[in-house]
């Protein structure tokens, strides 16, 4: 990652039993990986990382594409997780879980011009 820092966090016990029997593997393998994906899919969804434009203003803050990169990162790590979850649970098959998103990708096109 380009321009990236790092920082030294403590987290209290109840955090890492979280991560280590909750999170790792599913949107991250290592603790550094997971915290970030914590810490990007947080800040995405409250809107810190990508803004809109103000009304009556042309200007928008930009991100990087490894900022975006990272962000579908998390989301991608998100839905496997959510997946294996629904697979673990026995509400969908592996095979359901990719037709359907066969059947989603290659939906026609119902935009009008």
């Amino acid at each position: 990652m380009a321009n990236a820092r790092r920082a030294l966090v403590t987290l209290p016990n109840g955090v890492w039993k979280v991560i280590d029997q909750e999170l790792k593997g599913k949107i991250g393998d290592g603790d550094s990986e997971v915290i970030r994906h914590i810490v990007v899919n947080y800040l995405t969804e409250k809107g810190y990382l990508v803004k809109q434009k103000s009304k009556g203003s042309e200007e928008t803050v930009t991100i990087s594409v490894e900022e975006i990169a990272g962000q579908l990162d998390v989301h991608e790590s998100m839905i496997e997780a959510l997946a294996e979850l629904l697979e673990e649970k026995g509400h969908i098959s592996a095979d359901e879980w990719d037709k359907r998103i066969k059947k989603k990708i290659h939906k026609p096109s119902s935009k009008k011009e």
